[in-house]
């Protein structure tokens, strides 16, 4: 794989020239993946990708809104940042779909996975980057959806894309346009290609455990039996009057009734009338939850753990594709950086990094694709020579 990255910005436009994300040796083709993420609006992103498009008129090209972009060690403030992957051995496979148009998300993830599995060569090591509306999609469905379908031992990773905190507008990028209500999923597969997956929290407890007496889905309604925006106001104390911004700063860790599965939640959306909370994923009703802080220090620890297990058995990748949450991002302020940094640190100067702050992280964990949020998630992609 030759990887080329870069940015653009209002007032420089792309850097280097779309020319330069081309690899001399091949034209652009069937077999380049260019995957972007952008913080600014839907219509200033889609003028500057088609600006790229025009230099690599055959590559596959997905991208989506954000709450922040990173690039090599740091974070960038605004504009887009984005890489063409050249492979060698692989061609990215695309699928797209509108939520809208089925009555769940899991849904959305089977009609998404079988349109891969149909494209993926069988029997080889693949890997599918979903990039998904961030505020319409529940992630947990999504990727229970894509594991029922794809063919065993497929990694899933991706994001759900961001939007700030403004909790606004998010969108994704396929087929040459924006979408608004969409998932975009690319598969890749090849026997030289590898990839690896890291994800880490830092976060903290505090509080007692509450058991999940009635939730729907992703809709938590009650936590020991009280309304669950309620309690929930009564931690936020004064910072309960900016919700649900104010969320993204006290996550909850949940719980399965034998201990055995722990996963953070972050909250999208409050409706005041039926006091309940929308999360980006499931808290199932039997569970136990507890709140969540951090400490800046941890945060930042957590990644470097994340890259110590993306390239604990896949050393030295190609491209490193990092998802961390926007509520990370609000936590460490100034120090947003230094998550990044502890990351390239243990993960080395070869690959090239580029990411996104979202709205919910994808990874694999102990073998199994979940929904994560309040993590840093760290995706690598190797491809061997032939």
């Amino acid at each position: 794989m030759k990887a080329i990255s870069g940015s653009w910005s209002t007032d420089a436009g792309w850097s280097p020239p779309p020319a330069g994300f081309a690899d001399g040796s091949r034209d652009g083709g069937s077999q380049t993946l260019v995957m972007f993420f952008a913080e600014v609006d839907s219509e200033v992103a889609a003028r500057a990708i088609a600006e790229l498009s025009a230099a690599l008129p055959h590559a596959v090209t997905v991208g989506c809104s954000s709450a922040g972009i990173i690039l090599g060690d740091g974070l960038c403030t605004d504009g887009i940042t984005a890489v063409a992957m050249h492979f060698e051995s692989v061609t990215p496979r695309v699928a797209t779909a509108d939520v809208a148009q089925f009555p769940s998300s899991r849904e959305v993830g089977n009609v998404i996975g079988d349109a891969l599995t149909t494209q993926l060569e069988p029997g080889q090591p693949g890997t599918v980057f979903v990039l998904a509306d961030g505020l319409v999609v529940n992630g947990t469905a999504l990727v229970s959806g894509l594991s029922e379908r794809l063919p065993a031992g497929v990694g899933i990773s991706g994001g759900l894309a961001g939007d700030g905190d403004r909790f606004d507008r998010t969108w994704v990028y396929s087929d040459g346009q924006v979408h608004v209500g969409a998932v975009v999923a690319v598969g890749l597969a090849s026997d030289r290609l590898s990839a690896g997956y890291g994800s880490a929290g830092g976060w903290e407890g505090f509080g007692p455990f509450r058991l999940v007496t009635q939730s729907d889905h992703n809709v938590l309604h009650s936590l020991d039996g009280r309304p669950a925006l309620t309690l929930y106001k009564e931690y936020l104390g004064d910072r309960a009057e900016q919700l649900p911004a104010s969320a993204l700063l006290f996550p909850l860790l949940i719980r399965s009734p034998d201990a055995s599965v722990e996963l953070v939640r972050t909250v999208l959306a409050v409706n005041e009338v039926n006091s309940t909370l929308t999360f980006a994923g499931d808290i199932p009703e039997g569970w136990t939850a507890r709140l969540m802080r951090a400490t800046l220090d941890r945060l930042v620890d957590a990644a470097g753990v994340a890259a110590e297990e993306a390239g604990r058995d896949r050393p030295d990748p190609d491209v490193v594709i990092a998802v961390s949450c926007v509520g990370r991002r609000l936590v460490l302020g100034q120090r947003t950086d230094e998550e990044v940094e502890a990351a390239v640190e243990v993960l080395g100067t070869r690959p090239l990094v580029i990411g996104f702050y979202s709205y919910g992280e994808i990874s694999p964990t102990n073998g199994t694709s979940e929904l994560h949020n309040q993590t840093m998630t760290l995706t690598t992609l190797t491809e061997s020579a032939g």
